[in-house]
């Protein structure tokens, strides 16, 4: 199975996009420079002044930064990489392009939360709309049962399911242990809300991005259809994810912002899920849709 033309535009179409909205906030600093801003809750906040992200609180800025940084160095290229790869009706290259298109959708769509309104609101926009029909469309397009394979490792297919499971798990109670605290307290602002009207990040992946995870685990585990597609997959996303991570807490290191308890969780997280996603890939290697 070739993939369809169609759809190939429309990966090339988001990378064309991604590397935009990667870039700008490199290309264009101008601003008026960090101020202090007192949130409606009374907090002081530092703004980070410069380009698109000027009106962000500065360590948010600056992780932005860091991800763009890992989108135009790894995610854009391995995206590109991916679908030479798919092409020629890889089953390893089709899964590889999944987690590439889920990375950018992920990522954009956090931004229309997180990101303050400038100039890149309607990329983001067209890079949610993109990625998330190509996604839809690569997850439709091939039968999951394709994708089931016999005869595999089961020390693999262990650490793959197990991972996922972990990361789901982990990244749940992390998230709880921020959110939950000031609301048995009291208190009901979690610490670094900064001006921020809500915790999106934190919401979205508890209700979003991190069920697929415990769900694909499960699946993987239990070989039940659709986890031989969608572990694999979502390993290689989660690689992307967790390098760009990682990227953030050092860019924070650097800056004399405190990372927390990711310090230690993300590198874990990463050489685990860099781990599963060649555990995932590897049965699929030489292996072609029908």
């Amino acid at each position: 199975m070739i993939l369809a033309r169609r759809l190939t535009w429309m990966i090339l179409a988001l990378a064309v996009l991604a590397v935009v909205a990667a870039a700008t906030p490199f290309l264009f600093t101008a601003g008026p420079g960090p101020a202090h801003h007192t949130s409606v809750r009374g907090e002081e906040v530092r703004l980070y002044g410069y380009g698109p992200y000027r009106h962000m609180p500065a360590d948010v800025a600056v992780q932005g930064l860091a991800q763009d940084a890992i989108t135009l160095a790894i995610g854009v290229p391995f995206l590109l990489a991916a679908l030479l790869w798919a092409r020629g009706g890889s089953r390893a290259g089709h899964l590889a392009l999944c987690g590439a298109v889920g990375y950018l959708l992920v990522q954009y769509f956090m931004y229309l939360g997180m990101g303050t309104y400038n100039e890149l609101f309607l990329v983001w926009v067209a890079l949610v709309v993109v990625a998330f029909h190509t996604l839809l469309r690569l997850l439709l397009t091939v039968p999951p049962a394709q994708f089931e394979v016999v005869g595999d490792s089961r020390w693999g297919r262990r650490f793959v399911g197990g991972l996922l499971l972990v990361n789901g798990a982990m990244i749940a109670l992390l998230w709880l242990g921020v959110v939950v605290p000031p609301l048995v307290t009291g208190e009901l602002y979690p610490a670094g809300l900064a001006h921020l009207t809500t915790m999106f990040v934190q919401g979205f992946d508890l209700a979003l991005f991190l069920p697929p995870s415990l769900l694909a685990g499960y699946w993987y585990l239990a070989r039940r259809q659709p986890g031989g597609l969608l572990a694999p997959a979502y390993a290689v996303f989660l690689t992307l994810q967790m390098i760009a991570l990682l990227a953030k807490i050092t860019w924070m290191s650097v800056v004399g912002a405190s990372p927390g308890p990711a310090l230690v969780v993300i590198p874990l997280l990463l050489v685990g899920a860099g781990t599963a996603s060649l555990l995932g890939l590897r049965p699929h290697h030489g292996a072609t849709l029908s």
